[in-house]
This record gives C-alpha cells, sequence and structure tokens, in this order.
C-alpha cells in the first residue's frame, strides 16, 4: 500500500490487514462498538483532525530560541493530540526502574496496563546536524541522561518488560513499536505528522485514528489487544503470501519445464535428445529450473529494493553521473522485474518472437561476465547462482514470450482461498518466507514423459515429499527472535562486557562460530548473521540505529566469517546460500564464497571426533545376512582392534600380515585435525571484494578438500560410517595371498582394519615409489564403492568438513529446528510422496502390504526405491544407536530432534537453542537427556506451546517448545519456563512465566528427570514452596521412602474378566446373598471395587444398578443408605475371595512367604483424573477383604494403620491436591507420578503437634460404617490411649464432616508452609489474582458448591478455621475438639 506520511517497519501490520483497517468498518476491532465512544467516531474523528490542525499552526510558529530542543512545545502538541484519541497520560518524574535498570520513559498510561509513552523535542540542540534532517528519535542527545536514542530505549525497555507495544514521538513523527525482540528488523508504525497535517491527508489521519485510538490497547481477561489481534492476522496473512509465493513458483516452474521439453528452438532438440540418450533427465532439468528461479528472486528483490547499483552523493561518488545514467538504462531495458509488468499486458504474449527470452538471458549475463557488464557498471557476482555454466541446458533453449509471459504471470500474483487476486510485494518481501519455496520444491517431483514427436512430449511435476512427510515446518520469524534473545543475544552482550576498545569488540563478535544443524532455506541461520551484525554496526558506528549501507556491509562480513549451516536436502543448501547471498549484497561486490561453510549431509550420520577412528569399530556395528557372516566379521574386527591396541601403545613390531608396518604407531589424530585447520582458516581470511579474489578463494578451498590427505581422512571417516551400514554376506569374506610376495590383499569390507588402511595412507603420501613397494593399499574399486555408499547416504563428518570449528572445540552458538519425524519409513507417507494413493488408500494395512508385496512385478523401479529407503532407515538406525554419538537419546523408537538436541549439546561451548517438541522435556524417553541439562545447570528456558493459534501448519493440539540451554556450571541457574502458551505475547505475560533454579526440577522431578510443568508463574513458585518443605512419597535415586510404601494392582479388569459375576449371575447360578457377600458352592464372592466407587474419606462414594446393563455412570449412595452404618455397598461385579487372598501374599518358587499384606484394609487412589476434575487425587481407605480393580491403584502403607491414617489425611488435603494438578498432564494418575508428589515426613507431622488433631478427624471421616471395623480396630491397638477415638461408627453428617475436612485442610496447609495469602489463591485464584485471571485451581468445586450450595462452603470453612486457629496456639489443635 502506498500511503504518503505511514510507513510500515518490519510487518507489523501486512498491507491487506491494513487495507482492510482502512476500507471494512465491520471487520473485528474496526467496527463503531469496538472504539467504546460516547459520540459517533466519524464525529470523533473530525473532532481530533480539527484539534490536531489547529494545534499544528501555533507548534509552526513556536519561538525556538526560547525552547531549543522543543521539547516544551512538542510536549504540548502531543498531550493535547494524545487527549484527543482518549489517552491519559501520566507523567513521570523520576525514571523508571526495571530490575535494578533506570529508563527515561516519560509518560505512561495507567488504564492501557502502564503502557509507555516517551516524547522527545525535535531538535538536537546541534545546528549543524538539525540541518541533516535526522529525526531525533534516532539521536542519542549529548549531556542528556539517555544514553540511547529514544527509539532504543523504548525497545529497550519492551525488552525488559511484559509490555508489548510502546509509543515513541518528537512532534514531527510518531511511532508506534512492538516488543518483537527483534533488533535488525525493527517492528513499527511510523506516521510523519508534519506531512500529514501539512499535506493535508485526511484519509491517512482516519486510519492513524483507527490505528492508535486508546481502546487498540486495552484488553480483558486472556484476549489480545485489538493492535495484537490485528498483528498475528498479519502473520496469517504472510502465511497466505507464502503459500501464495509457493504456488507461484510451481507453476512458472512447470510452464517454463514444459517450454523446454515441447519447444521447437534450435536448442530445445539438443535436450530432447540428451535425455534420450540418458545424459540428462527430468532432475537435470529440475536443477535447472531451481536455480533459474533462485536467479529470479533474487533479482527481484534486490532491483526492487533499489540495490543493483550503490550511488552515493552527488558530490562525494566520483561516478556519480555514469551510475545514475546507467540505473536508467538498467531499469528499462535489462531489469528482470519489468518482465512482471510486460506480462500484464496480454498482447505481448506472442508464439512467433522470443525475443523476451533472449533479452533475459542478456539480463543474466550482465552479472556472469565482467566485460560484458562493464559498461553498465555491472560487476560479476559469481557463485554458483551466476556462473555461467548453472544454466547449460536452459540458456541454449528458445521460449516464445507467450510461454515467458505466462510463467511471469504466475510470479506476480496470486489467488487467496477466496480467489481474490493478491499480488507479490517483492521490496518487502522477507527472505525467510523463501520457505515456502524450499517446501514447494520438496513437494515436487519432476517427470518428463518421452514421445515420437513434440506434440507427445510432456513436462511435469507428480508428487514429491511434502512438508510433514518431510517433517519440515516453516517457523515463524517472532518466533526465531525469541530464540535468538534468549540464545544469541545473553552471549554477544557478555562478549561486549569483557572488551575494553570498540575494535576489541568487534573483532570478538567476528569471530564467533553460529551454527544451524538443520538449516533448511536459511532464516533461523539468517537471523543469527542479522543480530551479529547488527551489534557489529552499531558499535562501529554509535548509532542505533545504523544506514543500511553500513549495516549490509557488516552483514556480508558476518555471514562471510560467522555463519555455518548444514542441511541434508541440497536444494535447500542452494536457497540458503541465496538467502544469505541476498542479504548480504553489496553492490559492486560479488556474491560471497559459502561453499566452505553452508554444506549438504546428514548431520547426525558420521564421524565428529577423528580420535573416534583410533578406536576401531565397535562390534555393535555389525549386521549381516545370516549368524555366520555376522560372526566372521566380528571375529575379523576382534582381530584388527588387537593390532589395533598394539598400534596405540606403540608395541607394534610388524607383523607380516597385519597390515600395519613397524615404523607407525598412530596414537593421535590431533595434528592433522589442527593443520587441516589451519589451512582453512588461512584461505577464511582471504578477501573477497572483487569476483577473482572470490573465485581464488574457491579453487584454493577446492584444492585442500580435494587434496589427498583430506581425502585420506575422509575416506577413513566414510569406511567407519560405513561398518554401520553394510549388509554383511558370506561372499564378503574372500581374501589372497601371494605366497611368493607375502603379501596379502586385504577384504575390501569396511572394519577396523580397513580404517586404519585409510589413515596409513596419510603416511604414504610422503613415501617415494620406492619405499611403496609392497605396501598394503585400498583398492580403488573399494574406494570407488565406499564413496558411492558416503554420497548416496550423505555422510557428514563435522570434523572434516569444520576442522576450524573443532579444533577450536566446536561452534560459539547454534540454533535451529531440526525434523521432528522418526527415523522409519511410514507406507502411508512415503507411497504418498511417491504419488501411489492407490496404496496409501489400501484400506486396511493388510490390504496395503498387499498392494506393496505386488509392486515388484507392477513398478519395480519404485520397489527398489521403497525397499533402499527401508534399508537407509534401518541402518541409519543402527548407526545412532551403535556409534556412541547419541547416548543419550537414540533409544527407544528413534526421534530425530532429541538427537539434533543432543548434537547441539555436544558441539557447542557458550549456548544453543531449538525449536522442538515439548516431548524433549517431558517424555520420558528423553528424561537422560534432560536431567543432563539439569544436572550440569545448563538449561536457560523452557517455554512450552499448544499450537491452538496455528504457529505451525500441523495439527491443533500439538505441543512444541522453545529450549535453550548454556554451558555447565557448578552453580544453579535460573530457568525462565512457561507452559500452555499459545500466543508470541504470552512471553511477555509475568503471569505465565516464571522463574525457578535448575536444583527446583532435580526436587520436583528427582525420579523421571523431567521438566516441571505449571500454567502460571503463582503455580511454579507456590508448588516450589511446598516442595522445598516436603520430600517425594519415594525417591528412587536416594531410596528414601519415608511413608513406607509400596504399590501395586491386585485385579485386571480385562485379563482377570474370568473371575467376575454380575448379580444377576450368581443369583441365577442359584447363590445366596448376604450383604455384601455371595456364597455359591462353598466360594465366598467378594465385592469389587472400581476407581469410581470412593471419593475422599468415603469408600461408600458409587454404587451399582442390580439389573440392567452396565451403565457408563453410577449414582451415589443415598443420604439414607449413608446414615445406615450398617449398609452395605452394590458393585456391578463380584470376585471369589480367593482370588482376592492370593494376591495379597507373595511366595517364591519353593513357596516361601516373600510379602504378605496382614491389615485388614487397604488404601486405593483413583487412576482415572485429569488436573480439571473436582479433585485431582482421590484416595480412601477400602476393607482388606474386598477386591480392586485396576482402576484403583492400591498404595500399601506399611508404617502401620495409625501413619496410614495420617497418610490418608494428607493426601486427602486440598494443598497436596493443589500440588498433585501441577504434576498430572494426562489423563492417570501414573505410579511414576506419584512417587514423586510432595509429602511431610512422619516426623514432620509427629513433631508438628497436630498428629492426634489429624488421627481422632480420619476416623470420624473414614468410619461411618461397619465394614471398616476392622481398620478402626487396628487404629485404636496403635495410638495412644489419649487420643479421643469413636467407639461406634460415626453417624453420616454433611455439615460436620466438611467441618473436619476444612480443619484437616487447614492443618496441613499451615504445616506444609502456607501463607494465607498462598491457602487463599489454592481455594480461589481470582481472591488474590482478579477476576478474570488464567490462573485455575478448584473452579470446577467452587462451581459446583455455588450452583448446589449457593456459597462456595469449602472456601469459607477452611478460611474460617484457619483464622480460628491462628496457629500460633498449637495447645487448640493438639485434640479434636467436640
Amino acid at each position: 500500500m502506498d500511503y504518503t506520511s505511514i510507513h510500515i517497519y518490519g510487518h507489523l501490520l501486512s498491507d491487506d490487514i491494513l487495507h482492510k483497517i482502512e476500507t471494512d468498518s465491520s471487520m473485528q476491532g474496526n467496527r463503531e462498538q469496538d472504539f467504546n465512544l460516547d459520540v459517533s467516531l466519524t464525529a470523533k474523528i473530525d473532532n481530533a483532525w480539527s484539534s490536531l490542525r489547529n494545534d499544528w499552526k501555533l507548534f509552526a510558529e513556536r519561538n525556538t530560541l526560547r525552547d531549543p530542543y522543543g521539547t516544551k512545545s512538542v510536549r504540548r502538541l502531543m498531550e493535547r493530540f494524545f487527549s484527543s484519541l482518549d489517552y491519559q497520560l501520566d507523567y513521570q518524574p523520576t525514571q523508571l526502574e526495571v530490575s535494578e535498570r533506570k529508563f527515561d520513559i516519560p509518560y505512561i498510561c495507567p488504564e492501557l496496563g502502564q503502557m509507555p509513552v516517551i516524547i522527545v523535542g525535535d531538535k538536537t540542540g546541534d545546528v549543524e546536524l538539525d540541518t541533516l534532517d535526522k529525526c531525533t528519535l534516532d539521536q542519542r542527545v549529548k549531556g542528556e541522561r539517555r544514553q540511547k536514542s529514544p527509539h532504543a530505549t523504548m525497545l529497550d525497555y519492551l525488552n525488559s518488560t511484559e509490555h508489548i507495544y510502546g509509543i515513541v514521538a518528537n512532534g514531527q513523527v510518531l511511532r508506534l513499536i512492538r516488543n518483537t525482540g527483534q533488533l535488525v528488523k525493527l517492528t513499527y508504525i511510523e506516521f510523519d505528522m508534519r506531512r500529514m497535517v501539512e499535506e493535508d491527508h485526511y484519509a491517512e489521519f482516519c486510519l492513524l485514528f483507527r490505528l492508535m485510538h486508546t481502546s487498540r490497547f486495552s484488553h480483558g481477561g486472556d484476549d489480545a489487544c485489538i493492535m495484537e489481534q490485528w498483528f498475528n492476522r498479519s502473520i496469517e496473512s504472510g502465511n497466505r503470501i507464502r503459500t501464495g509465493l509457493s504456488d507461484a513458483v510451481q507453476k512458472t516452474m512447470e510452464k517454463l519445464g514444459r517450454a523446454v521439453v515441447c519447444g521447437e528452438g534450435e536448442g530445445n532438440e539438443p535436450f530432447r535428445l540428451a535425455v534420450i540418450n540418458g545424459e540428462a533427465n527430468a532432475q537435470t532439468l529440475n536443477k535447472e529450473l531451481i536455480h533459474f528461479i533462485y536467479r529470479i528472486l533474487f533479482l527481484f528483490i534486490i532491483e526492487d529494493r533499489n540495490l543493483v547499483y550503490h550511488i552515493g552523493e552527488p558530490d562525494k561518488d566520483a561516478d556519480y553521473d555514469r551510475k545514475v545514467r546507467c540505473q536508467d538504462i538498467y531499469k528499462r531495458f535489462y531489469a528482470v522485474s519489468r518482465l512482471r509488468g510486460l506480462s500484464e499486458l496480454p498482447h505481448l504474449r506472442n508464439e512467433r518472437y522470443h525475443d523476451l527470452w533472449e533479452g533475459l538471458m542478456d539480463s543474466f549475463r550482465l552479472f556472469e561476465d565482467e566485460a560484458f557488464g562493464a559498461p553498465l557498471c555491472i560487476k560479476p557476482l559469481g557463485g554458483i547462482l551466476f556462473h555461467k555454466d548453472t544454466l547449460r541446458y536452459l540458456r541454449r533453449c528458445q521460449i516464445s514470450n507467450r510461454q515467458l509471459l505466462e510463467a511471469f504471470f504466475s510470479l506476480n500474483e496470486f489467488k487467496d482461498e477466496k480467489q481474490n487476486r493478491v499480488k507479490i510485494n517483492y521490496s518487502s518481501l522477507d527472505v525467510e518466507e523463501f520457505g515456502s519455496v524450499y517446501e514447494g520444491i520438496l513437494e515436487m517431483r519432476a517427470v518428463i514423459t518421452q514421445g515420437t514427436s513434440l506434440t507427445n512430449w510432456d513436462f511435469t511435476f507428480g508428487a514429491g515429499l511434502d512438508r510433514k512427510s518431510s517433517s519440515s515446518y516453516y517457523t515463524r520469524p517472532d518466533l526465531v527472535q525469541n530464540l535468538i534473545r534468549t540464545t544469541l543475544e545473553p552471549v554477544i552482550k557478555k562478549r561486549i562486557a569483557q572488551c575494553q576498545t570498540t575494535e576489541e569488540k568487534v573483532r570478538s563478535l567476528l569471530s564467533m562460530k553460529v551454527c544451524d544443524a538443520a538449516s533448511g532455506s536459511g532464516h533461523i541461520v539468517l537471523a543469527m548473521a542479522r543480530t551479529l551484525a547488527w551489534y557489529i554496526c552499531t558499535l562501529r558506528t554509535g548509532e542505533d540505529n545504523p544506514a543500511s549501507q553500513d549495516y549490509r556491509e557488516a552483514l556480508r562480513e558476518v555471514i562471510q566469517k560467522c555463519i555455518y549451516a548444514v542441511d541434508y536436502n541440497p536444494d535447500a543448501v542452494e536457497l540458503c546460500k541465496v538467502v544469505l547471498w541476498i542479504e548480504g549484497y553489496c553492490a559492486g561486490k560479488p556474491l560471497s564464497f559459502l561453499d566452505h561453510h553452508v554444506r549438504c549431509g546428514n548431520s547426525v550420520i558420521g564421524v565428529t571426533n577423528l580420535d573416534t577412528l583410533l578406536n576401531g569399530v565397535p562390534k555393535e556395528a555389525f549386521s549381516a545376512e545370516n549368524k555366520e557372516a555376522k560372526k566372521k566379521i566380528i571375529d575379523l574386527n576382534k582381530e584388527a582392534l588387537k593390532d589395533v591396541a598394539l598400534v596405540q601403545d606403540g608395541k607394534s613390531v610388524g607383523y607380516a600380515m597385519t597390515l600395519f608396518s613397524g615404523d607407525i604407531a598412530i596414537q593421535s589424530i590431533d595434528s592433522e585435525q589442527v593443520g587441516l585447520a589451519g589451512k582453512v582458516k588461512e584461505i577464511s581470511a582471504l578477501p573477497e571484494e572483487s569476483l577473482l579474489q572470490e573465485l581464488t578463494k574457491q579453487s584454493k578451498w577446492e584444492e585442500l578438500m580435494q587434496s589427498p590427505r583430506v581425502e585420506c581422512l575422509r575416506r577413513a571417516c566414510d569406511i567407519y560410517t560405513y561398518s554401520f551400514f553394510k549388509q554383511f554376506k558370506d561372499e564378503d569374506f574372500i581374501s589372497q595371498f601371494d605366497e611368493e610376495t607375502n603379501i596379502f590383499t586385504s577384504l575390501d569390507i569396511p572394519y577396523t582394519r580397513t580404517v586404519y588402511n585409510a589413515l596409513q595412507e596419510i603416511k604414504y603420501l610422503d613415501y617415494t615409489a620406492e619405499e611403496m613397494e609392497g605396501l598394503q593399499v585400498l583398492s580403488d574399486s573399494f574406494k570407488h564403492e565406499v564413496n558411492e555408499v558416503a554420497r548416496a547416504n550423505r555422510f557428514f563428518h563435522w570434523c572434516v568438513e569444520f576442522p576450524e570449528v573443532f579444533a577450536d572445540g566446536g561452534f560459539d552458538v547454534m540454533c535451529g529446528n531440526p525434523p521432528w519425524d522418526k527415523i522409519k519409513v511410514e507406507d502411508k507417507k512415503w507411497f504418498e510422496s511417491h504419488g501411489r494413493f492407490d496404496i496409501v488408500n489400501a484400506g486396511t494395512a493388510v490390504q496395503r502390504k498387499k498392494a506393496i508385496a505386488n509392486l515388484p512385478i507392477i513398478d519395480p523401479i519404485l520397489y527398489k526405491e521403497y525397499t533402499d529407503a527401508l534399508a537407509f532407515a534401518e541402518a541409519e538406525s543402527h548407526f545412532v544407536r551403535f556409534s556412541s554419538r547419541f547416548p543419550l537419546t537414540a533409544t527407544g523408537d528413534i526421534d530425530l530432534y532429541p538427537m539434533f538436541a543432543e548434537l547441539c549439546l555436544s558441539f557447542s561451548r557458550e549456548a544453543w537453542g531449538l525449536v522442538l517438541p515439548t516431548g524433549i522435556a517431558v517424555n520420558d524417553s528423553n528424561k537422560a537427556f534432560f536431567s543432563k541439562l539439569i544436572d550440569e545447570n545448563r538449561l536457560v528456558s523452557l517455554y512450552d506451546f499448544e499450537n491452538k493459534e496455528a504457529l505451525f501448519d500441523i495439527h491443533r493440539m500439538f505441543k512444541f517448545c522453545l529450549l535453550t540451554a548454556g554451558k555447565t556450571q557448578t552453580k544453579s541457574r535460573s530457568v525462565s519456563g512457561g507452559f500452555y502458551l499459545t500466543r508470541l505475547d504470552h512471553l511477555l505475560d509475568p503471569n505465565r512465566i516464571y522463574t525457578l533454579q535448575s536444583s527446583d526440577f532435580a526436587r520436583l522431578n528427582p525420579n523421571t528427570k523431567t521438566c516441571p510443568v505449571f500454567r502460571t508463574s503463582r503455580d511454579a513458585e507456590l508448588t516450589a514452596k511446598i516442595y522445598r518443605h516436603s520430600q517425594i512419597l519415594l525417591n528412587e535415586t536416594t531410596g528414601e521412602n519415608p511413608w513406607q510404601v509400596k504399590f501395586g494392582s491386585m485385579i485386571h479388569m480385562s485379563n482377570d474378566s474370568q473371575l467376575f459375576r454380575t448379580y444377576a449371575q450368581l443369583i441365577d447360578a442359584g447363590a445366596t446373598y448376604e450383604a455384601p457377600n455371595f456364597e455359591l458352592d462353598g466360594e465366598i464372592y467378594v465385592p469389587l471395587y472400581e476407581g469410581k466407587m470412593i471419593w475422599h474419606y468415603n469408600h461408600h462414594y458409587g454404587t451399582w444398578p442390580i439389573e440392567g446393563e452396565r451403565p457408563n455412570t453410577i449414582e451415589t449412595p443415598s443420604l439414607e443408605e449413608l446414615l445406615n452404618p450398617t449398609s452395605s455397598i452394590i458393585p456391578w461385579y463380584w470376585i471369589p475371595l480367593s482370588a482376592v487372598e492370593d494376591r495379597l501374599i507373595k511366595t517364591d518358587k519353593d513357596g516361601n512367604v516373600l510379602w504378605q499384606w496382614k491389615h485388614k484394609w487397604i488404601i486405593g487412589f483413583r487412576d482415572i483424573t485429569n488436573a480439571t476434575n473436582e479433585r485431582t487425587f482421590v484416595c480412601s481407605p477400602i476393607p482388606d477383604a474386598f477386591g480392586v480393580g485396576n482402576s484403583a491403584t492400591l498404595l500399601y502403607a506399611e508404617r502401620g494403620t495409625m501413619p496410614g491414617a495420617l497418610l490418608l489425611g494428607m493426601m486427602s488435603s486440598l494443598v497436596f491436591d493443589y500440588a498433585t494438578r501441577q504434576k498430572i498432564g494426562g489423563s492417570h494418575a501414573s505410579i511414576s507420578f506419584v512417587k514423586q508428589f510432595p509429602v511431610l515426613t512422619p516426623e514432620q507431622v509427629s513433631s508438628s503437634g497436630y498428629e492426634q488433631g489429624i488421627v481422632e478427624r480420619v476416623a470420624r471421616l473414614c468410619w461411618f460404617n461397619h465394614d471398616l471395623d476392622g481398620w478402626m480396630e487396628e487404629l485404636r491397638e496403635e495410638c495412644p490411649e489419649e487420643y479421643d477415638l469413636p467407639e461406634e461408627p460415626v453417624i453420616w453428617d454433611e455439615g460436620q464432616r466438611a467441618v473436619w475436612q476444612a480443619e484437616l485442610d487447614a492443618i496441613f496447609a499451615n504445616l506444609y508452609g502456607l501463607t494465607t495469602e498462598d491457602l487463599r489463591y489454592i481455594l480461589d485464584p481470582e481472591d488474590v489474582c482478579g477476576k478474570g485471571c488464567i490462573n485455575e485451581t478448584f473452579r470446577v468445586l467452587k462451581e459446583r458448591e455455588l450452583r448446589e450450595l449457593g456459597e462456595y462452603r469449602t472456601k469459607r470453612l477452611v478460611m474460617e478455621v484457619w483464622n480460628k486457629f491462628g496457629f500460633d496456639n498449637k495447645l487448640k489443635m493438639l485434640c479434636y475438639e467436640k
């Protein structure tokens, strides 16, 4: 959109959303009622406009002598202006303090959550500077307190607080700034107030009003403010543009591909012949089309951003006039983007002519050929992108004007989901959005259909890998920036703080090495480059918002020196280079040499430490087609390992057939790596200011990487890795021994001996021909075999590819979003990606397998691809399991993402951060890895998101996180965390984001070593406090088990169902019923308890009908039944008493008793539950003579009946239940969770003075029926005589029971160390945090009691007890108060 006085930076709002705000008054947030006005919106805008124009006249005529900085007059103007938009500015006479830092924020808006506003004068006081027409919002004013410009001050303040938006203004200009964590691409809207008023842009003022009115920034509850809603809609709009760009690229490539294959030009026929002869194929053309698209996009962007030429000031640029003329000629006759305009003119789409194609090739040639581009002041760019042979076939073809313009029209616009035409704005297109091009390319599988005539030839795209089957997901820039903020920025700031001079600081930053190990299209690694460049540029220039050219030069330097990237997909690697080239492009300079830093390979397959080779290949590496073959290779390897031991010990004296000569003892390869690293560093330091220098640098690097020495190292690594991939066969073990020459021809197979042979050849490089006589070397055929396997599987040996990094200990920082897939072939996904929907939709899995089994006959080529994919997945899995590269994460059903996390852990020296599924922190399979982060105090932050707002194009319930870790340290680290986030602005919400110490993690989950999950910061702090006052129920690490508990289950509801009898079945069989048991043929049948039949202090909570079908829900007994102490429960099933007794004793094979439960009661707790039920942890005593199904887990409290009663009271309390709600994330109270629940120790309870009061209340609550007489009898025997225990079952009284429970809740809240506010929060968060807060504890309980009782009784009673006891006079609590 073109506005005179409104400019959008950093895509705060997209063009289409801005257009809707301007034109659509029915849009959510833009309706008249959304402004909360007491007059009409039109009248309000008119009044504000009239007021501003009048005020502006006075402002323009002000006396500058009395106000040299313009501060007073600007404040008068802007205060009145903001008032007209309903702001209530609160002046701050002192600086605002945040975390011991002070900020010069002169105004806040209390009604908008203290939204910050900075208003400064429009003059600097420096006459010479003021004449340059530089905005004071970007200037540091000398002599004032402010050390940064107003814009930078606001951004720093936003970054340091929870505020999302802030306003800066100087009268002339007003900016709305959003805190996105971005430094380079600042996100703000700028309003040129002067032009708006003086040029009478009323329509633009109306838009300003709609964007800046105070109602845009107010919000209630958890809803985002209107401006934030529009920002998120703009991101969704960006998603549509990315999709549109992806579709546009596909259409363009298909049209051009068909034009090449079916064209009649002189150059088209040779291509078809090359296809027929096998010299070229569909992939050949596809590769050229990809490079063509990359070129086009590159030129579109630098042309639309006016970057083809760098033209200085007329009085400073000696070639100014010539460059201006050349630029004009280029735009008129050579600019590639002009074809977009021509594509909209139908009359130019002529089939007979192809001059536009020839002109396009000339445009390309300007950037390829120095002599050709020189007359237009254009220097060649170089790189694979603009190499003269990159478009080998395409440039020779003839493509008609019609075909070319139709293809370019596809790149000009697309249709959205409503079929509206949307223009693609390349000048504002973020190169991060090139990720959509990458995704589009992944989705395409080029196919050429050969024919006998031109009309029968065709080119099209079949289905390739879709985004989901390739586990490649576009990562939003704001997600990336938050990752950068927690990972890279702290390292940068630390380095700057450690240096004294500006030169030292810049040098330190330029020495950093940062990497993305699964870079995709490169937008994450680009974000790291931008951040580094911004800091370097601000250091060099001393400006907060440095000039574009200064920044680009810094960025180019950072890309050359600091950036590393690896990806499995070669097309992604090429696109990553294009992205870096575009952003680091400086007119007149060649494209940076990136081949040595941006590499293609499988990041998890290969050698990372050369010393690994010296240890030999482990026996676990080998797999074979049969046991005999496997035994042979293991035995051979074992013998070789013996020789390795001799060599490493320096004891080798020469063995005729060992392949190790006596003078060689390879004990370390450090020198090889250091030497290689030194050479790479020398090459990296070479200049790249001209194409010749760039080509020289490239040739020197290629010469080094292809040198015999490096080839030997790489081959040794390849052989080592191949050992894990090869499926050994009997015929592999054939060797030869020449008795005359005494030479043994080694087995050409990958194992320890051939790894060492490859290393030994490094030594042979220095030998003469005579010295080589009789020495054994690897055969050329074996070398070729190894090379082919390594190339096909893309082995990547980090220590060989980046020796300068690994010689220094690794990368400084790593960031990324690695693949989220498993290492396995999922048939449906695989065949979908290969276009075989008949197999995908084959009904059942059996039918699909049958269809696959028919492939060798129907499509043998596809079947070969499929079996190769299966073999690769198996081999890859084999390598990661047994190569020792991933000891923490290569377990079970292997996921890729944890391995990338472990890779970063191993390779990073300072910090690393990844976007990962949240399973990295909470899944049991990852606990070894996560516990290492905790044990070594590495974890810095973890922010978990639910994908409800579609931050990723995957299922809305998927959970992912931003994880940042630092280097190991002995001191406990503060960890920032947040769970259940759904929007990026939640990262700024102090109610959601909490801080724990790394030591708290071990305290909260010492068994599972997983991350604790909290919904709010208050929950995190309170739960940590509860745990600090307690221990966990059973610590598997230390063996601590203070209550001596064991867990178990008695009757499995499925596996033991043959034991079950219903009421009707027993009656029909002639059984006699004497409540609650049946007797049949001498066998006693007792009730079978299920989890839903118990509640707190109530083992009669549920009763079943005696006839009809089994219901899904059951009734609670009537009050009459509960009042009757002789009533009996009615279960759905009865089981033999003998089956119960058998399960309460364990014996060894000889019948000796190993364990026996001898008590007349059992504690059971419900298995099925969740954190949002009325209560989460539900337990109760159950008579010992009753059966218990596995929907209730048994808790054997072996300390005795009285300790069991204390434990029961504790685990039934509200404070305990609150803690359990923070730990149960699913629908089961699994034993692993329960073991880690916080309990007070028996000693804490007995020494508190409350033991008697607890026991007496628990006794009265539990014993209301004679079926627990046995429990009461044991309790009476264990309790001291002074304990006031009931003589008969206590008659059910709901009101009295509620009081006793409230008293127990208050007692345990006190014992757990809660304050009054803590308890109030647990009972009702709205009491503490305010109405509509996001915190949730016992909402369902509260709503039920309000509905049934007309009040929240539990809350009232507990707080009354709390206040009544006061907990300052423990004597009151010693015994039950009658």
